[in-house]
């Protein structure tokens, strides 16, 4: 097995493990979702400031942008394109000096 197949198969297993974690962190999604809407509804007209209903928004917030963060990555890594190859690849140089 070549050095640039055997980096190709750990890239696309790294990537698989984000998808996995990506996919995991969906699960939490739907209960930030519920709660977010369940104390925006319980908001009062006469408060200017609802503690929970901004918690709410920045934990779901957070929580998209992690997800799309991991599914960006692991897209990255499954390409495998030429940074990826030198992240998991030493240059010839650094195997030559070793």
């Amino acid at each position: 097995m070549s050095r640039k197949e055997l980096v190709l198969i750990i890239s696309r297993t790294f990537a698989l493990f984000l998808f996995t974690w990506a996919f995991a962190e969906l699960s939490y999604l739907p209960e930030r979702l519920f709660s977010l809407i369940h104390h925006i509804g319980q908001g009062s007209v006469l408060a200017k400031y609802d503690y929970w209903s901004s918690y709410y928004v920045v934990v779901t917030s957070f929580l998209v942008v992690r997800i799309l963060a991991f599914l960006l990555a692991a897209g990255s890594f499954w390409r495998c394109g030429p940074r990826v190859r030198a992240l998991f690849s030493p240059k010839d140089d650094e195997v030559a000096s070793a």
